[in-house]
């Protein structure tokens, strides 16, 4: 009998609907209907009364619910026991990753892994769309921003932190207040010439709504903008320590910081956190142990 239909089955029960259940599990509305069909025609009964307004078990079903949880419940036990005797870390991932984030840290992280795991194989695939993960056969994608209202389950990573630079001669000096920023020339990163950035000083919050007259979909060629004196630009602090630090750029805002951006992974559900997926996540957890991205913590290694 196949533990996803049962599996599909139960979620169906405790949520209500063919589509709750697909959108908890990670699955297309699609596949669980046509599982739930065929394990009706494997069992030869009726398991779901369907209507237009709402479902509901049939004898038969609420007989095969009793009987799935119980299976799956020893299937969930199986699989916890093998992971605690499994100490050998092996098999392949598939991961995705936002561009920037892949380029700047994943090939360090890498390299530690296969120095580390030898028998685990990588596929790290690059993107800034966000793909399915079930749909597109990854194991688990690195994503900028808490998911809101995501079936998956969501661990975070780091948080990033940005700041708003330009070179020398754009800002002489620091600004005080954000508002100050609308009479300066402002660069953004995405598509559009108009954009909100958000600001706080630890006790009040700030919005300013700002016009621009460039806008990128590429941080480092953001940077080389802004260091080019083409004006201010929002950036990530670890794409711009060094040019800080020398004083090819410096920060145009005093006293107000851009809230962070937390960097998490997320994989399909807990059946998905085998021995590879748990060695994977220990080595993102042992990259940044400071919590943030910033500040050049894999170059000194893992």
């Amino acid at each position: 009998m196949d533990l996803n239909a049962l599996r599909e089955f139960s979620a169906i029960a405790s949520e209500g609907s063919f589509a709750a259940a697909a959108r908890k599990l990670g699955t297309p509305k699609s596949t669980v209907s046509k599982r739930i069909q065929d394990l009706e025609t494997a069992l030869g009964v009726r398991l779901i009364e369907r209507t237009t307004r709402r479902l509901r078990l049939t004898a038969e079903g609420a007989l095969v619910l009793s009987r799935a949880e119980r299976i799956l419940a020893d299937a969930g036990e199986i699989t916890r026991a093998l992971a605690v005797c499994d100490d050998t870390v092996g098999g392949h991932l598939r991961i995705a990753a936002p561009v920037l984030f892949g380029q700047s840290f994943m090939g360090q992280i890498v390299a530690v892994s296969r120095r580390v795991f030898p028998d685990l194989t990588l596929e790290v695939v690059l993107t800034d769309s966000q793909p399915d993960l079930v749909e597109e056969g990854f194991d688990a994608a690195i994503r900028v921003g808490a998911p809101m209202d995501s079936p998956f389950v969501s661990q975070p990573i780091a948080r990033s932190h940005r700041t708003v630079v330009a070179a020398p001669q754009i800002v002489p000096k620091p600004l005080t207040d954000p508002s100050d920023l609308s009479g300066l020339p402002v660069m953004f990163y995405g598509v559009g010439l108009v954009q909100s950035w958000h600001f706080t000083n630890g006790r009040t919050d700030r919005t300013v709504r700002l016009a621009g007259g460039v806008a990128m979909t590429s941080y480092p060629a953001l940077r080389d903008a802004a260091l080019g004196g083409a004006g201010l630009a929002q950036l990530p602090l670890f794409l711009v320590e060094d040019d800080l630090a020398a004083g090819r750029l410096v920060r145009a805002l005093d006293g107000w910081d851009i809230p962070p951006a937390e960097i998490v992974c997320v994989y399909p559900g807990p059946q998905a956190l085998t021995a590879r997926m748990r060695a994977f996540l220990d080595l993102l957890d042992r990259a940044f142990p400071e919590g943030t991205i910033h500040g050049g913590v894999l170059r000194s290694g893992l």
